[in-house]
């Protein structure tokens, strides 16, 4: 997956004055959808975007993910029986 194609974004909040990243996370990765569920069909994965970090600025924001980009994109990776 290149850093095109995994899904984030960097906004402000409305009210609080901070920034937020948002990203587009595989369910089961995060362990909100069981994996053998998933491996036997009873439950899909579903990719859903989540606030992964709360700055006080942009800059703070993209470091960060630029610190974390390996974890992000892992979870960002949907789930897939073999």
């Amino acid at each position: 997956m290149t850093r095109s194609e995994f899904e984030y974004e960097i906004t402000p909040r409305e009210h609080a004055g901070d920034w937020q990243v948002l990203a587009k996370l595989s369910t089961v990765r995060l362990g909100m959808t069981n994996r053998e569920q998933v491996k036997s069909k009873e439950a899909i994965d579903s990719m859903q975007w989540f606030t992964v970090r709360i700055d006080k600025s942009e800059e703070n924001c993209k470091k960060w993910v630029d610190d974390q980009w390996d974890n992000l994109v892992r979870m960002g990776i949907p789930y897939e029986v073999g």
